[in-house]
């Protein structure tokens, strides 16, 4: 395929993830790196873990608990389900001891920075990474948010808002599928004139658009933006109907954020309070956003922080056949006594083979295999020697050797610009949400979520940032990451016919359709736990799913308060509240009941049906079926 060399020179932008949108994909790593990925994640959740590490006594207990634990659990979390023989738990330590020494000492480099800055980038991978911090948010303005959420909770008592399909668990306080943008309903400015104070004056004004409205119109130039070069952004990832709405935020002279339009679902004068608490937490993110934002020009990565390259060298070239790869070594009177169970098929494909190699075989009695099979018996395998018996056993005994990580190299975690400087002429875009996860005694267990990126591509949601501030009477609960990658591994890996599963089990996923299907073109990065208090940010490349979560005590309710911040690509400014005035009917100060109620206002109930529509248009299993369908493919060299 002729790759278009108008890509080499496309504009900058942040990378977005759905399938084969240019800059989204992430390397493949090893089962280990992602083992040491989640061990520091662990370690990062201690209290002060940033002196611990300094600290040898500590480290010599952390190394001993880390030696005696069972890594089940862990081997899971990096695998997300790809289960299947061919990907069998080894038997040896996953995190090795030179593994181990190598997390300290990146710990301890990361603790410098923490000490400076109050973030830690976890589950990093080269190029990719989360942010989080449990410190960030200081006391007041933690206090000022829940004041903000009792306001609207309490605004909201008399007709509670209960987000569709969520069996009237998630209260939505402010979510931007309500009122959003309606191609052919919404009317829209061509200018930004739209503020915050005087949003209610441009009730009434502007005009629909019909179709597509640019900026956001998917045509071939907007779609190259985002090409991988092998294939297109598909057209159902973005929408011909609805998109969310962001607010346009300015900075002041001091590098603090304003809102120089209103936020879509909060009320513009109502709620001024709650509006600076928001400024204030968006003062908040915009670091963390710096430390996990990776911009790119055509196909080559701007000026990142962070890791760059895989803490292992790559594998290129390997082999099942190359004994030197597996433990332990093959000893033909070992494993010719060992007791290994191989199975009927397994026995017959070995006795299939040996036939047509012998030169004078054995010929089948059709009529005893037949009885055996029939029976549930092992099939007869006269053609099958005992060393190749001994091997067979052993193959399927062996593990995988796993290469250990590189020298340890510092890495430089600081931003080399921030979003403030860069942007800071024509300011961020930022769509908000708030919300209340409310369990009962009758309803105690919120379901896990579904895997998902944030928004569709006609909202150009760069990154995330989470914070959770109230978690009452709730069990622990995770947020897992995982990104796609490149279904090309095999020109970059080379293996001989059907014999890759040294490398599959290196890296944790399945290659090819030998004894089965391709594994996912996905890559685990782990999970974080969503504490009370901890702010995460991370770039809209990362597929990520919460886990599930019930209530602590069954006898008395509980909930989870958080706000998600989403950035705009800032080189990408989409329409905004800025251009669109209020469609609240409920906003409008006038008789709501006359013939002289100003064009573009929405009921709730009209509001409703609109975000359900763009519910069922969003659905996450678009995505997830491509995700899932497109797998590794091996067979052929």
């Amino acid at each position: 395929m002729a790759t278009s060399t108008s890509l080499f020179h496309a504009p900058p932008s942040y990378p977005i993830g759905f399938p084969d949108s240019r800059g989204s994909f992430s390397e493949v790593l090893p089962v280990k790196e992602v083992a040491m990925m989640i061990l520091m994640d662990t370690l990062t959740d201690k209290p002060d873990w940033h002196k611990k590490v300094f600290d040898e006594t500590i480290v010599q207990k952390w190394r001993d608990e880390a030696r005696q634990q069972p890594e089940d659990s862990l081997y899971g979390r990096i695998l997300q389900n790809k289960n299947d023989e061919r990907l069998s738990q080894p038997r040896s330590r996953i995190i090795t001891e030179k593994a181990f020494d190598y997390c300290i000492n990146e710990l301890r480099g990361k603790a410098k920075y923490f000490v400076n800055s109050g973030l830690i980038p976890t589950l990093d991978g080269p190029r990719n990474t989360i942010v989080k911090s449990d410190s960030y948010i200081e006391v007041s303005l933690h206090q000022e948010l829940s004041k903000s959420f009792d306001i609207l909770r309490a605004d909201q008592a008399e007709n509670i808002d209960w987000h569709p399909r969520s069996n009237d668990m998630v209260q939505d306080l402010i979510h931007p599928s309500m009122y959003q943008f309606v191609y052919g309903r919404t009317p829209l400015m061509q200018e930004d004139v739209i503020g915050v104070s005087n949003a209610l004056d441009f009730i009434g004004r502007g005009e629909p658009i019909e179709g597509i409205c640019l900026p956001e119109m998917p045509d071939r130039r907007s779609r190259l933006d985002y090409n991988t070069g092998s294939g297109e952004v598909l057209p159902e990832y973005w929408s011909y109907q609805y998109h969310w709405l962001p607010a346009n935020v300015g900075f002041r002279e001091d590098g603090s954020v304003e809102f120089t339009s209103y936020v879509n679902n909060l009320h513009p004068t109502k709620f001024p309070e709650i509006y600076r608490t928001l400024e204030q937490v968006i003062d908040k993110a915009i670091p963390a956003w710096d430390q996990c934002l990776r911009e790119v020009f055509g196909y080559k990565d701007g000026s990142f922080a962070g890791r760059r390259e895989s803490r292992f060298e790559t594998i290129h070239a390997a082999s099942d056949k190359d004994n030197s790869l597996w433990a332990p070594e093959f000893d033909f009177e070992e494993f010719k006594k060992k007791d290994i169970h191989l199975t009927n098929d397994e026995l017959s494909e070995l006795e299939e083979e040996a036939y047509y190699d012998a030169e004078d075989p054995v010929e089948p009695d059709d009529e005893e295999d037949e009885r055996r099979m029939e029976e549930g018996l092992p099939p007869l395998t006269p053609n099958v020697d005992e060393e190749t018996l001994a091997r067979a056993k052993w193959e399927k005994f062996r593990e995988a050797i796993l290469p250990e990580p590189k020298e340890f190299e510092e890495v430089d975690y600081a931003p080399k610009q921030s979003l403030r400087d860069k942007f800071k002429e024509h300011g961020l875009q930022i769509i908000v949400k708030m919300a209340s996860i409310e369990l009962t005694p009758e309803k105690p267990e919120f379901p896990a979520g579904s895997w998902h990126l944030e928004g569709q591509m006609n909202e150009k949601i760069a990154a995330t940032a989470l914070y959770y501030f109230d978690s009452e009477n709730i069990t622990p609960s995770r947020l897992a990451f995982r990104m796609q990658t490149s279904s090309y591994l095999n020109d970059e890996i080379q293996t001989e016919q059907d014999a890759y599963n040294y490398v599959e089990r290196v890296y944790g996923t399945l290659l090819g359709s030998m004894q089965g299907t391709a594994g996912a073109c996905t890559q685990s990065y782990g999970d974080v736990e969503t504490r009370q208090g901890r702010l995460l940010a991370f770039p809209n490349v990362f597929q990520h799913r919460v886990s599930p979560f019930r209530l602590q005590d069954p006898t008395k309710p509980g909930h989870r308060r958080f706000i998600a911040l989403w950035l705009v690509d800032p080189h990408k400014r989409i329409t905004s509240t800025a251009n669109v005035p209020p469609q609240q009917k409920d906003w409008w100060v006038g008789d709501k009941s006359g013939e002289n109620v100003p064009k573009g206002l929405m009921d709730v109930e009209e509001a409703r049906e609109h975000r359900l529509e763009l519910m069922d248009e969003r659905t996450a299993e678009k995505a997830r079926d491509h995700w899932e369908q497109v797998g590794y493919n091996f067979c052929e060299h």
